[in-house]
């Protein structure tokens, strides 16, 4: 049987309850729960209580972008910051891949 490799081992992850996320000001529980039920927000049941992490609660954040800023073209920047921000984390492999496709690795 060919071995496997062990990924390196990293900082324990960290969660939060909803009830947190929510007193930290990053959304009402009931949005932080329907950003978990359409995908954008990932979540682990733990003990039976959903918890988020905050790296994810803080990759929804987008920032504000003024007129001034939208009239430059700024307004694309801003559109894949969301798209960016909404989409799910990479596995390694697949980091591996897309570099790969677009041309980032030999």
């Amino acid at each position: 049987m060919p071995a496997t490799a062990i990924p390196a081992p990293t900082e324990p992850t960290s969660y939060i309850s909803l009830q947190e996320g929510a007193a930290r000001g990053y959304a009402a529980e009931s949005t932080l729960r329907a950003w978990i039920a359409d995908g954008r927000l990932p979540a682990v049941k733990i003990g039976g209580r959903v918890k988020i992490t905050v790296e994810d609660l803080d990759a929804l954040a987008i920032p504000k972008t003024t007129q001034k800023a939208a009239r430059s073209g700024d307004e694309v920047d801003a559109a894949v910051a969301r798209v960016v921000a909404s989409a799910p984390r990479l596995t390694n492999e697949q980091r591996e891949r897309l570099a790969i496709i677009l041309g980032g690795a030999s």
